[in-house]
């Protein structure tokens, strides 16, 4: 079930990537800034063999400490939107839920939804239009981020 809330900025909205994760903390509005969160830096960068590793890279690192910076600042928020970049194992979007899942189920009790886009190609501005027209579309569960009534046909 998600979460309600009568409060806009007391969403986060979180899009990660494996280089950063931009954390949206005071609203999704025209002028607001993310904060940027980077993952420490991969100072053993090694080649392996082919048949030992994915495709001859060792740059699969999972950093619990890139994780628990973006957790610690999620903290003290009634609901978390965590947008990703695609759906497979190393998406870092679904690595943080997986790592809030085992790690602190209080913020993952928080997680409203998770969005897959292509945060690669897209710039700050749309990552943040997307998560508005999120908020948008699921107006219903968070009507009073509009300060609307809710419509009486989904009580």
């Amino acid at each position: 079930m998600l979460p309600t809330t009568v409060n806009p900025e007391r969403f986060a909205v979180v899009a990660v990537l494996r280089d950063q994760a931009l954390l949206w903390k005071g609203g999704i509005g025209v002028e607001d800034l993310p904060v940027q969160i980077l993952p420490p830096i991969e100072l053993d960068h090694r080649h392996k063999r082919t048949g030992q590793f994915q495709h001859g890279h060792d740059t699969a690192h999972r950093f619990p400490e890139y994780f628990e910076e973006i957790a610690d600042g999620l903290r003290g928020f009634e609901g978390i939107l965590i947008i990703g970049h695609g759906k497979g194992k190393s998406s870092y979007g679904a690595l943080l839920l997986e790592y809030l899942h085992r790690k602190h189920p209080d913020l993952y009790a928080k997680v409203i939804d998770y969005l897959t886009l292509n945060l690669s190609a897209m710039s700050e501005s749309e990552i943040k239009l997307s998560a508005r027209s999120w908020f948008e579309k699921n107006y219903r569960t968070l009507a009073s981020w509009h300060n609307r009534t809710m419509d009486r046909r989904f009580t």
